[in-house]
């Protein structure tokens, strides 16, 4: 078992837990879709893509095998992101490795019809939140990108086919995932009749830090100490 990436991790969150205690730590650009594994392995890295396709009677949803699921979400660590729209990402986890990508050109569909993405179901730990912030793709830029919530309450988010990234978060350790319908719909979102729905689910893992294992394990033999004495 190769630990090596494992040892690159802890090393840096006690290098960063050392600048957040001079005081050092400085404002920083949030790590890119493609980047948000938290795993410590580079391997992990990369995009993981739901296709969509019209197959002229409906939607299909393709996941993409690679990298594996669930994807590991990155600690924020107490990092410091700007510009201020992407401080969302400072409540605990973030990962927004999967995205959403067209498999070919949507001809065949209604006219004013487009397709939809709708939050159907979540799990997550007891008491965690979950959240998900609208990104974009590289092409635009993350200066363009919103960093506002969708998909809260079931509301269904409009897509205009170009490849999606947004950034999932959620603020404790934990397994998550999120189950979404894509669909053709109306200009108010309402499912057009006779064509039928894709659906997936996208899974992720948050894991306690290094820095913050250690604090436990270090509290556990201190108790464990004074009750020897």
């Amino acid at each position: 078992m190769n630990c090596f990436p494992n040892i690159l991790c802890a090393l840096a969150n006690c290098i960063f837990l050392c600048n957040v205690l001079l005081g050092t730590v400085q404002a920083e650009i949030p790590p890119a879709p493609p980047f948000t594994n938290g795993s410590g392995d580079p391997a992990m890295n990369g995009m993981k893509h739901a296709g969509v396709a019209f197959t002229g009677t409906g939607i299909e949803v393709h996941l993409a095998e690679s990298p594996p699921s669930p994807v590991v979400m990155t600690p924020s660590g107490g990092r410091d992101f700007t510009p201020d729209k992407f401080d969302v990402l400072e409540q605990g986890y973030f990962n927004g490795q999967h995205g959403w990508l067209p498999e070919g050109v949507f001809n065949g569909l209604p006219q004013g019809a487009s397709i939809w993405i709708q939050r159907t179901g979540a799990s997550q730990p007891p008491g965690a939140a979950f959240h998900v912030y609208e990104g974009g793709n590289m092409t635009q830029g993350m200066d363009t990108w919103t960093m506002q919530e969708v998909y809260a309450d079931g509301t269904p988010w409009q897509w205009d086919g170009l490849m999606q990234h947004d950034y999932f978060v959620v603020d404790r350790p934990g397994q998550y995932s999120m189950s979404f319908d894509v669909y053709v719909g109306d200009s108010q979102g309402i499912p057009w009749s006779g064509l039928s729905a894709g659906s997936t689910t996208l899974s992720f893992v948050a894991v306690p830090e290094p820095t913050a294992l250690f604090s436990v394990l270090l509290g556990g033999l201190m108790l464990r100490g004074r009750r020897r004495r």
